[in-house]
């Protein structure tokens, strides 16, 4: 798998996203850090949208069993998002992004679930929209972490000196 999946991968950090996250940094003062977790923010809400409708229905036909596995099933969803906040939060920006090599088979899993949603999706629910929503938003996710952090921009001296 990673001598198919990784050119795939490399391509898409370098030719998509390394390029949306410089124009993110550079246009609207956004870093890798602060785009991967807006998108994982957005996925934890659209995963919370996907799963309250199993939830809210279980509840209304007071089916304890069905209840308790969707509510462990968000609150289990809803650990991972935050854990991969987090480890997007601490991922250090002074060297080379170490999430590019370590995260490969979470963003080649998380394609692979697109894609499989992709296949599956005839007639759209509004729940089956927000988990679609939530797989799109994890991937962006992914990949924007994975991306190294901008430089910052060499000034000459002619700017450093006070003007006249």
């Amino acid at each position: 798998m990673r001598k198919t999946f990784a050119p795939l991968d490399d391509m898409l950090i370098e030719r998509l996203f390394q390029p949306a996250s410089d124009l993110m940094s550079h246009r609207l003062g956004f870093g890798r850090a602060a785009a991967a977790c807006f998108c994982i923010d957005v996925a934890s809400l659209s995963w919370i949208v996907s799963r309250a409708w199993g939830l809210s229905d279980a509840v209304a036909a007071w089916d304890a069993a069905t209840a308790f596995l969707d509510m462990a099933t968000l609150l289990l969803g809803l650990i991972a998002l935050i854990s991969l906040r987090t480890l997007f939060r601490r991922a250090s920006s002074k060297q080379a992004n170490p999430l590019r090599q370590v995260m490969r088979p979470h963003r080649a899993i998380v394609l692979l679930m697109l894609a499989a949603r992709l296949a599956q999706f005839r007639s759209p629910a509004p729940a089956d929209l927000a988990d679609l929503a939530m797989l799109v938003c994890a991937a962006f996710a992914l990949y924007l972490g994975a991306c190294a952090e901008r430089p910052p921009l060499r000034r000459g001296w002619a700017s450093l000196a006070p003007a006249t």
